[in-house]
């Protein structure tokens, strides 16, 4: 789709927006009563047609979703059951223009809002999307591996979220939150059997502890002990799964003006990692294999162990009957191992081991006044982290070729601290009937302390520093913020535009590096948003909603292979230069008879660099990850043939056009090809307790990559999951 095609869009959905609110409904004065249902609207008035209300927090309180003026696509808890969504990076298959891909053995997830994100693998740089559990924000892209179990709903807000989330969301903001206690007992159960000797189990159970006191425990086990790669060093099959987690909440409310939330966590993975599909520069061992994408080589067990313990406490008070106060109190603590072969052969060329480990604390604090047509919320934030790691590469069979014989391993080691402060304002003013002016202010004030960084070499037990360890600080002091205009022209429609500036920090260097110059901090990149959609539910089995969007990207960081060192070319961050994204997405939900629910999105976006600083990054090209179109789509019909037995049948599936990988040196080997993955399941519910279903992903066996990566070897190509069936049983109480 070209930019001539991503106007035209602009323009039909501009033209919808406008057209929606007065081909509907009719516009009426403030209090005076609504003109009669036309027979249209009394026909999508049938029993059982009528859409649920959909209720958010986007915006750091609770609002129905047509009224707040923001991007959101919303993924509730059965929304996720029928797409068959098991982990952070399965969000993007059911929503326009969001990428996310796990990389690197899985250890790393990369995500990316409307072309905007960092495709980056070290774990000391932040997203440029926020992600957030429970409202607490989680620091590395090594911390978004986890799966997903007893959520309520995910949340991804679109565009620089510069006034109540701030740091570090030019892209947006991922929000997933649990399913909180209440004093209803509620059990649930759910376990299946699947593809490659892989099984689960999820359970959640919950009730009144005492009359102010309320709790819920939730537990989930993956296992799976074959997998779809074969490593044809050992000829054995590999992708064991080994994932455990477990999540308890506590929610006391001693009086009716204060409730405390407490939220504790753990988690363990202890899985094979995904196999590098490479074609090696150094042999021809490989070569037999070209033709079998599922097949690679190994000389060492891929590994990724990971540990992640945390603990919240989330308070709301009720000072007065239009002022509350919030406080959300986090820490986390965060170790992985992983281990991966990524020069993909039996030889020891790049065998690497990387050692973290994370720990992170967070304070948010907000008062929220709520009356008379105003609502404001002022709030500080403070949190500090520190993360550690160590990589190693065992390179025997590589580093004489590279001119630095007599040496086994090569590697690079860092630690980096990282202290922010930020304070901050939202209000939203009902000036008129139907019109609200909102805007937001954050001041951010950041540091991080660089150092013990070096790179090492290593002959038999001897370990030799290859410049002297590294210290440097990097500070920055940024305001942003947003202004924008609500119009509600009917209680169901809203019409909005905004202005939104965000900032993603600069920061420093996580990869190994021969000259310590490439230590040097890069800078903080910003987004301007222009954004103008719209949300209207035109009948009470039908919700539309569409955007349009301008961004002026500053300073962009880019990750890729950028420098040039003894060895060849080496991956590295820094800023590039500047960008432009305009693109559009639309979605709806549409139930045309009882039982049957049509989900679809689209989204189409236009990138370019239009001005590069660095050599290798062409002015013109597109940003990385950034496809011009994607589609989703889901269906689902359940049915009665009985009081006892209800059938149902989900379809759902997911396209993207042709995506680059990584724009750095226009290299071919990084564009990947337009793709469908389409899914499947039918579900029987028997009584109001017990479902069974048989379930099918990528149904269509769609071969096709999630990432490539030039190493010093060759390139390296990730794979996604073959065709996957299986079947669940579950059970509620």
């Amino acid at each position: 789709m070209g930019q001539s095609s991503v106007k035209r869009l602009h323009l039909l959905l501009l033209t919808t927006a406008m057209m929606i609110p007065a081909a509907v409904h009719a516009q009426t004065e403030q209090g005076a009563p609504p003109a009669a249902p036309s027979s249209s609207a009394q026909e999508a008035n049938t029993p059982g047609t009528q859409l649920e209300d959909i209720v958010v927090t986007a915006q750091k309180r609770e609002q129905r979703f047509n009224d707040v003026g923001v991007t959101v696509n919303v993924l509730t808890g059965s929304d996720i059951a029928r797409a068959g969504i098991k982990s952070l990076v399965d969000v993007a298959s059911q929503t326009p223009n969001l990428q996310m891909k796990n990389v690197v053995g899985n250890g790393i997830t990369n995500v990316t809002i409307r072309g905007i994100g960092l495709n980056d693998y070290a774990v000391n740089n932040n997203p440029a999307a926020g992600v957030y559990v429970d409202n607490v924000y989680l620091v590395s892209p090594a911390m978004l591996t986890f799966g997903l179990f007893d959520v309520d709903r995910i949340e991804v807000l679109k565009g620089p979220q510069g006034d109540l989330y701030g740091r570090n969301t030019t892209a947006g903001a991922v929000n997933v939150i649990s399913r909180r206690p209440s004093a209803a007992n509620d059990v649930e159960m759910s376990a299946g059997y699947g593809s490659y000797e892989s099984w689960h189990f999820d359970g959640a159970v919950g009730g009144a502890l005492s009359s102010t006191l309320n709790g819920r425990l939730a537990v989930q086990t993956v296992q799976q002990d074959s997998g779809w790669q074969t490593n044809y060093v050992t000829g054995k099959r590999v992708g064991k799964i080994n994932r455990n987690n477990g999540r308890l909440q506590l929610d006391w409310k001693p009086t009716e003006n204060l409730s405390v939330l407490f939220s504790g966590h753990l988690g363990y993975e202890d899985s094979q990692g995904v196999l590098y599909k490479g074609d090696n520069l150094f042999t021809t061992i490989d070569d037999q294999y070209a033709n079998q994408p599922r097949v690679a080589g190994a000389g060492i067990d891929p590994r990724l162990t990971q540990k992640s313990t945390g603990a919240a406490v989330s308070i709301d008070w009720s000072l007065a009957h239009s002022l509350t106060l919030s406080s959300v109190t986090a820490y986390e603590h965060f170790t992985r191992l992983n281990i991966s072969d990524i020069d993909g052969t039996v030889l020891k060329q790049l065998d690497e081991t990387e050692d973290g480990r994370i720990e992170q604390f967070s304070q948010e604090a907000r008062l929220n006044y709520a009356g008379n047509g105003l609502n404001l919320i002022a709030g500080a934030f403070y949190s500090r982290d520190n993360v550690k790691e160590r990589d190693t590469f065992d390179a025997p069979d590589l580093l004489p070729a590279l001119g630095l014989p007599g040496f086994d391993q090569i590697g690079n080691m860092f630690r980096q601290r990282t202290e922010t402060y930020a304070g901050f304002l939202h209000g939203e003013w009902g000036f008129a009937p139907k019109l609200t002016l909102i805007g937001g202010l954050r001041y951010t004030h950041e540091r991080k302390i660089f150092d013990q960084a070096t790179t090492f070499l290593i002959a038999g037990s001897s370990e030799t520093d290859i410049f002297p360890a590294v210290r440097d600080e990097y500070s920055t002091s940024k305001v942003s913020g947003k202004v924008g205009l609500n119009f509600k022209p009917t209680d169901r429609t809203l019409v909005y535009a905004s202005i939104s500036r965000g900032f993603k920090s600069g920061g420093f260097q996580g990869q190994l590096t021969f000259d310590p110059t490439g230590l040097i901090p890069f800078r903080d990149e910003k987004l301007t948003a222009y954004e103008l959609g719209f949300k209207s539910r035109p009948f009470s089995n039908l919700q539309v909603n569409a955007a349009i969007f301008d961004y002026e990207y500053h300073d962009a960081q880019f990750y890729g292979p950028l420098f040039d060192s003894p060895v060849g070319i080496i991956f590295g961050i820094t800023n590039v230069g500047d960008a432009r994204v305009r693109g559009a997405e639309a979605d709806l939900w549409w139930r045309p008879v009882a039982g049957f629910d049509v989900r679809a999105g689209v989204g189409t976006i236009d990138t370019k660099i239009v001005k590069s600083i660095v050599a290798g990054v062409t002015t013109g090209s597109r940003l990385p990850d950034a496809p011009e179109l994607t589609l989703n789509g889901l269906l689902r019909y359940e049915w009665k043939l009985s009081d006892e037995v209800r059938p149902d049948v989900s379809i759902s599936g997911n396209y993207q056009s042709r995506i680059a990988f990584d724009v750095v040196r226009n290299q071919p080997e990084a564009i990947e090809g337009g793709y469908f993955v389409g899914n499947a399941e039918v579900g029987l519910s028997l009584g109001n307790h017990w479902r069974v279903s048989v379930w099918g992903k990528n149904l269509l066996d769609k071969l096709y990559r999630t990432q490539a990566l030039d190493t010093s070897t060759g390139w390296v190509n990730f794979y996604g999951p073959p065709r996957t069936v299986g079947f669940n049983l579950s059970y509620k109480l």
